[in-house]
Protein backbone atom coordinates (compact mmCIF):
# COMPACT_ATOMS: atom_id res chain seq x y z
CA UNK A 1 0.00 0.00 0.00
CA UNK A 2 2.71 2.12 1.07
CA UNK A 3 4.48 1.31 -2.63
CA UNK A 4 1.48 2.66 -4.34
CA UNK A 5 1.04 5.35 -2.55
CA UNK A 6 4.26 6.69 -3.28
CA UNK A 7 3.64 5.83 -6.74
CA UNK A 8 0.64 7.83 -6.71
CA UNK A 9 2.78 10.89 -5.14
CA UNK A 10 5.84 10.75 -7.80
CA UNK A 11 2.71 10.58 -10.58
CA UNK A 12 1.37 13.57 -8.78
CA UNK A 13 4.52 15.62 -8.15
CA UNK A 14 5.22 14.92 -12.09
CA UNK A 15 2.22 16.20 -13.05
CA UNK A 16 2.54 19.43 -11.24
CA UNK A 17 6.21 20.06 -12.95
CA UNK A 18 4.66 19.59 -15.99
CA UNK A 19 1.71 22.05 -15.46
CA UNK A 20 3.95 24.39 -14.34
CA UNK A 21 6.55 24.03 -17.15
CA UNK A 22 3.18 23.97 -19.84
CA UNK A 23 2.58 27.29 -18.18
CA UNK A 24 6.20 28.79 -18.96
CA UNK A 25 5.87 28.97 -22.32
CA UNK A 26 2.20 30.84 -21.89
CA UNK A 27 4.24 33.20 -19.29
CA UNK A 28 6.82 34.00 -21.74
CA UNK A 29 4.44 34.72 -24.53
CA UNK A 30 2.45 37.40 -22.11
CA UNK A 31 5.85 38.91 -21.23
CA UNK A 32 7.05 38.83 -24.87
CA UNK A 33 3.45 40.82 -25.67
CA UNK A 34 4.24 44.10 -25.08
CA UNK A 35 6.69 45.32 -27.12
CA UNK A 36 8.48 48.80 -25.88
CA UNK A 37 8.51 51.70 -27.66
CA UNK A 38 10.60 55.18 -26.63
CA UNK A 39 8.68 58.07 -27.86
CA UNK A 40 10.91 61.35 -27.44
CA UNK A 41 9.06 64.37 -27.27
CA UNK A 42 9.69 68.33 -26.58
CA UNK A 43 8.16 69.00 -23.12
CA UNK A 44 5.50 67.93 -20.80
CA UNK A 45 1.68 69.69 -22.17
CA UNK A 46 -1.65 69.59 -23.71
CA UNK A 47 0.18 68.26 -26.51
CA UNK A 48 1.20 65.25 -25.10
CA UNK A 49 -2.37 64.95 -23.63
CA UNK A 50 -3.45 61.98 -26.14
CA UNK A 51 -0.47 59.81 -24.51
CA UNK A 52 -1.41 60.89 -21.25
CA UNK A 53 -5.55 59.54 -21.70
CA UNK A 54 -3.69 56.31 -23.76
CA UNK A 55 -1.60 55.31 -21.21
CA UNK A 56 -3.19 55.76 -18.16
CA UNK A 57 -6.89 54.20 -19.75
CA UNK A 58 -4.11 51.53 -20.04
CA UNK A 59 -4.83 51.21 -23.95
CA UNK A 60 -1.36 51.29 -24.94
CA UNK A 61 -0.89 48.04 -22.86
CA UNK A 62 -4.54 46.64 -24.15
CA UNK A 63 -2.72 46.74 -27.79
CA UNK A 64 0.64 45.36 -26.58
CA UNK A 65 2.80 48.67 -26.38
CA UNK A 66 5.03 48.93 -23.17
CA UNK A 67 5.36 52.64 -23.91
CA UNK A 68 8.46 55.01 -22.44
CA UNK A 69 7.86 58.83 -22.66
CA UNK A 70 10.72 61.00 -22.41
CA UNK A 71 11.20 64.67 -23.21
CA UNK A 72 13.67 65.11 -25.28
CA UNK A 73 13.74 69.51 -26.21
CA UNK A 74 14.67 69.95 -29.75
CA UNK A 75 16.56 66.60 -30.19
CA UNK A 76 13.70 64.26 -31.74
CA UNK A 77 14.76 64.18 -34.89
CA UNK A 78 18.41 63.25 -34.31
CA UNK A 79 17.89 60.74 -31.53
CA UNK A 80 15.40 59.35 -34.36
CA UNK A 81 17.81 59.02 -36.89
CA UNK A 82 20.32 57.78 -34.44
CA UNK A 83 17.82 55.03 -33.58
CA UNK A 84 18.08 56.30 -29.55
CA UNK A 85 14.23 56.60 -29.69
CA UNK A 86 11.71 54.54 -31.94
CA UNK A 87 8.74 57.00 -32.41
CA UNK A 88 9.69 61.09 -32.08
CA UNK A 89 7.36 64.25 -31.64
CA UNK A 90 7.85 67.54 -32.99
CA UNK A 91 7.13 70.14 -35.28
CA UNK A 92 7.12 69.11 -38.80
CA UNK A 93 10.43 71.03 -40.55
CA UNK A 94 12.26 69.05 -37.61
CA UNK A 95 12.02 65.95 -39.14
CA UNK A 96 11.21 66.75 -43.21
CA UNK A 97 14.74 68.26 -43.20
CA UNK A 98 16.81 64.96 -40.92
CA UNK A 99 15.00 63.01 -44.01
CA UNK A 100 16.65 65.42 -46.64
CA UNK A 101 19.96 64.67 -45.43
CA UNK A 102 19.66 61.25 -45.75
CA UNK A 103 17.91 60.12 -42.32
CA UNK A 104 15.59 56.87 -42.57
CA UNK A 105 12.87 58.42 -40.35
CA UNK A 106 9.51 58.92 -41.77
CA UNK A 107 6.32 61.09 -40.55
CA UNK A 108 3.90 58.39 -39.70
CA UNK A 109 1.13 60.12 -37.95
CA UNK A 110 -0.42 63.68 -38.12
CA UNK A 111 -0.60 64.99 -34.38
CA UNK A 112 -1.64 67.98 -33.64
CA UNK A 113 -2.89 69.93 -37.42
CA UNK A 114 -4.55 73.69 -36.39
CA UNK A 115 -1.59 75.73 -35.15
CA UNK A 116 -2.78 76.38 -31.27
CA UNK A 117 -0.53 79.66 -31.08
CA UNK A 118 -1.31 83.42 -30.07
CA UNK A 119 1.47 85.89 -30.29
CA UNK A 120 1.83 87.88 -26.26
CA UNK A 121 3.63 90.52 -25.76
CA UNK A 122 4.40 93.25 -23.61
CA UNK A 123 1.19 95.46 -22.44
CA UNK A 124 2.63 98.44 -24.12
CA UNK A 125 2.58 96.72 -27.34
CA UNK A 126 -1.24 96.92 -28.52
CA UNK A 127 -0.96 94.98 -32.17
CA UNK A 128 1.09 93.05 -34.54
CA UNK A 129 3.04 96.52 -37.02
CA UNK A 130 4.33 97.66 -33.36
CA UNK A 131 6.13 94.57 -33.33
CA UNK A 132 8.29 96.28 -35.74
CA UNK A 133 11.78 96.21 -34.21
CA UNK A 134 11.04 94.19 -31.36
CA UNK A 135 13.06 91.16 -29.63
CA UNK A 136 10.44 88.06 -30.54
CA UNK A 137 10.73 84.56 -28.71
CA UNK A 138 10.63 81.60 -31.38
CA UNK A 139 11.10 78.04 -31.41
CA UNK A 140 14.26 78.10 -33.44
CA UNK A 141 15.82 79.86 -36.66
CA UNK A 142 14.13 77.49 -39.15
CA UNK A 143 11.51 75.92 -36.55
CA UNK A 144 7.69 75.79 -37.47
CA UNK A 145 6.80 78.90 -34.86
CA UNK A 146 9.24 80.90 -37.31
CA UNK A 147 6.84 80.34 -40.50
CA UNK A 148 3.54 81.28 -38.01
CA UNK A 149 5.33 84.45 -37.07
CA UNK A 150 6.40 85.14 -40.60
CA UNK A 151 2.62 84.48 -41.52
CA UNK A 152 1.54 87.00 -38.78
CA UNK A 153 4.11 89.81 -39.21
CA UNK A 154 2.89 89.71 -43.10
CA UNK A 155 -0.95 90.73 -42.36
CA UNK A 156 0.82 94.21 -40.79
CA UNK A 157 3.06 94.49 -43.88
CA UNK A 158 6.32 93.31 -42.27
CA UNK A 159 8.97 90.99 -42.87
CA UNK A 160 11.14 88.38 -41.03
CA UNK A 161 13.69 90.78 -40.86
CA UNK A 162 11.36 93.34 -39.94
CA UNK A 163 11.87 91.77 -35.76
CA UNK A 164 14.71 90.13 -34.13
CA UNK A 165 14.56 86.94 -32.82
CA UNK A 166 15.46 84.80 -29.72
CA UNK A 167 15.18 80.97 -29.63
CA UNK A 168 13.69 78.72 -27.01
CA UNK A 169 12.62 75.40 -28.26
CA UNK A 170 9.63 74.90 -25.52
CA UNK A 171 6.78 77.02 -24.54
CA UNK A 172 7.20 77.63 -21.40
CA UNK A 173 11.03 78.69 -21.60
CA UNK A 174 9.49 81.66 -24.12
CA UNK A 175 6.36 82.18 -21.22
CA UNK A 176 9.32 82.59 -18.82
CA UNK A 177 11.33 85.02 -21.52
CA UNK A 178 8.38 86.94 -22.24
CA UNK A 179 7.90 87.23 -17.94
CA UNK A 180 11.19 88.15 -17.19
CA UNK A 181 11.34 91.24 -19.76
CA UNK A 182 13.95 88.86 -21.86
CA UNK A 183 12.21 89.64 -24.98
CA UNK A 184 9.49 91.83 -26.10
CA UNK A 185 7.15 89.04 -27.38
CA UNK A 186 6.61 85.44 -27.58
CA UNK A 187 4.77 82.71 -29.84
CA UNK A 188 2.69 81.01 -27.28
CA UNK A 189 0.41 77.68 -26.68
CA UNK A 190 -2.15 76.34 -23.90
CA UNK A 191 -1.82 76.79 -21.13
CA UNK A 192 1.30 79.29 -21.39
CA UNK A 193 -1.11 81.33 -23.45
CA UNK A 194 -3.74 81.71 -20.31
CA UNK A 195 -0.79 82.47 -17.90
CA UNK A 196 0.71 85.54 -20.08
CA UNK A 197 -2.98 87.29 -20.11
CA UNK A 198 -3.74 87.04 -16.82
CA UNK A 199 -0.37 88.72 -16.04
CA UNK A 200 -1.17 91.78 -18.39
CA UNK A 201 0.41 90.80 -21.36
CA UNK A 202 -0.72 92.30 -24.65
CA UNK A 203 -2.12 89.08 -27.18
CA UNK A 204 -1.72 90.53 -30.56
CA UNK A 205 -2.55 87.58 -33.15
CA UNK A 206 -4.19 84.28 -33.07
CA UNK A 207 -2.04 81.85 -35.61
CA UNK A 208 -4.86 79.43 -35.48
CA UNK A 209 -7.01 81.85 -36.89
CA UNK A 210 -4.59 82.71 -39.73
CA UNK A 211 -3.78 79.54 -41.22
CA UNK A 212 -6.44 76.57 -41.65
CA UNK A 213 -5.19 72.66 -42.42
CA UNK A 214 -1.38 73.70 -41.66
CA UNK A 215 0.13 70.66 -39.65
CA UNK A 216 2.04 71.70 -36.16
CA UNK A 217 3.23 68.99 -34.53
CA UNK A 218 4.02 65.49 -36.40
CA UNK A 219 5.20 61.88 -34.95
CA UNK A 220 7.76 60.38 -36.96
CA UNK A 221 9.30 57.20 -36.88
CA UNK A 222 13.14 55.28 -36.98
CA UNK A 223 11.46 52.92 -40.72
CA UNK A 224 14.21 50.42 -39.89
CA UNK A 225 12.79 49.96 -36.54
CA UNK A 226 8.68 50.66 -37.99
CA UNK A 227 9.12 48.23 -41.28
CA UNK A 228 10.76 45.39 -38.28
CA UNK A 229 7.81 46.17 -36.08
CA UNK A 230 4.76 46.90 -38.13
CA UNK A 231 2.32 45.35 -35.15
CA UNK A 232 3.59 47.45 -32.70
CA UNK A 233 3.40 50.52 -34.38
CA UNK A 234 -0.47 49.83 -35.66
CA UNK A 235 -0.73 49.17 -31.69
CA UNK A 236 0.28 52.32 -30.54
CA UNK A 237 -1.94 53.90 -33.43
CA UNK A 238 -5.26 52.26 -32.03
CA UNK A 239 -4.41 53.39 -28.32
CA UNK A 240 -3.31 56.67 -29.52
CA UNK A 241 -6.52 57.69 -32.06
CA UNK A 242 -8.55 55.87 -29.21
CA UNK A 243 -7.30 58.67 -26.97
CA UNK A 244 -8.18 61.25 -29.57
CA UNK A 245 -11.96 59.72 -29.77
CA UNK A 246 -12.09 60.09 -26.39
CA UNK A 247 -10.97 63.66 -25.63
CA UNK A 248 -13.32 65.00 -28.49
CA UNK A 249 -16.43 63.31 -26.58
CA UNK A 250 -16.87 66.35 -24.01
CA UNK A 251 -18.59 64.07 -21.61
CA UNK A 252 -14.81 63.54 -20.58
CA UNK A 253 -13.83 66.91 -19.83
CA UNK A 254 -13.40 66.97 -16.36
CA UNK A 255 -11.16 63.65 -16.41
CA UNK A 256 -9.08 64.78 -19.48
CA UNK A 257 -8.16 67.83 -17.39
CA UNK A 258 -7.29 66.12 -14.11
CA UNK A 259 -4.94 63.90 -16.32
CA UNK A 260 -3.21 67.17 -17.90
CA UNK A 261 -3.32 68.68 -14.23
CA UNK A 262 -1.61 65.54 -13.24
CA UNK A 263 1.11 65.17 -16.03
CA UNK A 264 1.92 68.61 -16.75
CA UNK A 265 1.14 70.30 -13.61
CA UNK A 266 -1.13 72.94 -15.03
CA UNK A 267 -3.67 74.85 -12.77
CA UNK A 268 -7.35 73.10 -12.94
CA UNK A 269 -8.36 76.30 -14.35
CA UNK A 270 -5.81 76.60 -17.04
CA UNK A 271 -6.15 72.81 -17.88
CA UNK A 272 -9.62 73.08 -18.08
CA UNK A 273 -9.36 76.69 -20.63
CA UNK A 274 -6.59 74.71 -22.49
CA UNK A 275 -9.19 71.30 -23.28
CA UNK A 276 -11.65 74.09 -24.59
CA UNK A 277 -9.49 75.66 -26.57
CA UNK A 278 -8.14 72.37 -28.12
CA UNK A 279 -11.11 70.59 -28.60
CA UNK A 280 -12.79 73.82 -30.22
CA UNK A 281 -10.25 74.91 -32.49
CA UNK A 282 -10.41 70.82 -33.81
CA UNK A 283 -6.67 70.85 -33.05
CA UNK A 284 -5.74 67.31 -32.94
CA UNK A 285 -5.81 65.35 -35.97
CA UNK A 286 -9.45 63.64 -36.21
CA UNK A 287 -7.52 60.45 -38.45
CA UNK A 288 -4.12 61.42 -38.41
CA UNK A 289 -3.37 61.70 -41.73
CA UNK A 290 -1.82 64.46 -43.44
CA UNK A 291 -3.97 65.98 -46.63
CA UNK A 292 -2.05 67.24 -50.33
CA UNK A 293 -3.03 71.04 -49.40
CA UNK A 294 -1.41 70.35 -45.66
CA UNK A 295 1.71 68.73 -47.17
CA UNK A 296 1.80 71.54 -49.96
CA UNK A 297 1.79 74.22 -47.03
CA UNK A 298 4.84 72.47 -44.99
CA UNK A 299 6.49 72.08 -47.67
CA UNK A 300 6.07 75.55 -49.36
CA UNK A 301 7.38 76.59 -46.19
CA UNK A 302 10.78 74.54 -45.97
CA UNK A 303 10.92 76.13 -49.66
CA UNK A 304 10.94 79.54 -48.26
CA UNK A 305 13.54 78.49 -45.89
CA UNK A 306 16.10 77.36 -48.55
CA UNK A 307 15.92 73.75 -47.10
CA UNK A 308 14.05 72.37 -50.00
CA UNK A 309 14.42 72.87 -54.24
CA UNK A 310 10.68 73.55 -56.01
CA UNK A 311 8.90 71.49 -56.89
CA UNK A 312 8.75 69.83 -53.55
CA UNK A 313 9.51 65.78 -54.00
CA UNK A 314 6.08 63.76 -53.64
CA UNK A 315 4.99 63.37 -50.16
CA UNK A 316 5.71 59.56 -49.93
CA UNK A 317 9.36 60.93 -49.81
CA UNK A 318 8.26 62.28 -46.19
CA UNK A 319 5.66 60.75 -45.33
CA UNK A 320 4.52 56.87 -44.73
CA UNK A 321 0.50 56.98 -43.81
CA UNK A 322 0.28 53.28 -44.08
CA UNK A 323 0.13 52.79 -40.70
CA UNK A 324 -2.44 55.02 -39.84
CA UNK A 325 -4.92 53.81 -42.76
CA UNK A 326 -4.27 50.29 -41.42
CA UNK A 327 -5.14 50.86 -37.83
CA UNK A 328 -6.63 54.22 -36.80
CA UNK A 329 -9.92 54.19 -35.09
CA UNK A 330 -12.39 56.55 -36.27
Amino acid sequence: MRIANRGIRVVLRAASILSVLGLLPLAAESAQAQTKIVEGYVSEGALQWPEYVAKEKGWFKENGIDLEMIAVGGGAAQQLAAGAINLGYSGFPDFIRATNQGAHIKIVINGVNTPPYEVFAKPTIKSVGALKRKIISVGGSKDVTLVYINALLATAGLRAGDADYVYAKATPDRLAALMSGGVDAAILYPPATFKAAASGFSNVGNIAQLLKDFPFTVWAANMDWANAHKDAMKGYIKAYSQAVNWLYDQSNKKEAVALLVKHSKASPDDASKTYDYFIKNGAYSKDGLISAAGYKKMTDALISFGDLKSPAPPMTTFVDDSFVKAAWKK
